[in-house]
């Protein structure tokens, strides 16, 4: 009983002074987590661990670098790519034809370190060629890790990031620099990296593709539920939903969204 209230006391004091709540994240993978910033600081308790971060403020950003996912790399699930670089991008594209519009705008919600909206700078350069100056377009990398913001905008890899990658996209849009390997200038510049909370902070807006892969699974369904309904309010009308492939679109959300791509996790704002 003294533990579990440490450890809401715990989730309570993170909310307090860095405003990230995460009370309704799955309590097992907190737990999990947090043990380990425990062993390695020394601390037996929650209540120790507590004491410390009054201590030592900066042991929060250890802390929340620890709780988020960081486990990601180039064209992570080939097959989403696969539909993005055949299906959803092209339509983007002849919708903006189709209006006359030259912006396009993306999403990559829990960035880590890039790659995943990386990725995406790589296609966009690719469905559009020379054509792509004649376009405003953007991605936008999202995170609540303030250390992985500060190193995601270098662009520079270790190779095993790029392990799903083809040699050709590979030697076009890389440079190796000692044992490195760094974006290029005309992918990198499509994307932003900035701080924000899917769940508690304001949604973002006129998005033309959002991808949320393999962030809902840490959460409780009520958390799971607000996260979509801030997706979905994102999109423009007509625009891309991806999700991991263990996640899925609420069924209270069914009206909402429209099947692209079942096996894949892609779906369409109605």
């Amino acid at each position: 009983m003294e533990h579990e209230r440490g450890f809401k006391f715990l989730l309570d004091k993170i909310k307090r002074n860095r405003s990230i709540d995460f009370s309704q994240y799955r309590s097992q993978v907190l737990k999990r987590r947090i043990s380990h910033r425990l062993h390695v600081t020394g601390c037996g308790t929650y209540w120790d661990y507590i004491l410390l971060l009054n201590r030592d403020p900066q042991e929060y950003y250890r802390l929340i670098e620890c709780l988020t996912i960081k486990v990601s790399e180039f064209f992570r699930d080939p097959g989403a790519f696969d539909v993005l670089a055949e299906a959803v991008i092209p339509e983007i594209i002849d919708q903006k034809k189709t209006r006359g519009l030259k912006k396009i705008r993306a999403w990559s919600c829990g960035a880590a370190f890039g790659q995943e909206a990386y990725s995406v700078g790589i296609l966009l350069c690719e469905a559009l060629g020379s054509k792509l100056n004649g376009y405003d377009a953007r991605i936008v990398a999202t995170d609540i890790d303030q250390s992985t913001l500060e190193a995601a905008p270098w662009g520079a890899f270790e190779a095993g990031a790029l392990r799903k990658m083809s040699p050709h996209l590979l030697f076009k849009y890389f440079t190796r620099i000692e044992d490195r390997y760094v974006v290029s200038d005309r992918a990198r510049a499509l994307v932003s990296f900035e701080y924000h909370d899917i769940v508690s902070g304001r949604s973002k807006s006129a998005m033309d593709l959002v991808l949320c892969r393999n962030l809902l699974i840490y959460f409780e369904k009520e958390l799971q539920q607000k996260a979509l309904y801030n997706l979905h309010r994102a999109l423009n009308p007509g625009g891309f939903l991806i999700l991991g492939k263990t996640e899925s679109v609420a069924p209270q959300m069914a009206d909402c969204f429209e099947v692209v791509d079942l096996r894949e996790r892609v779906y369409r704002k109605k």
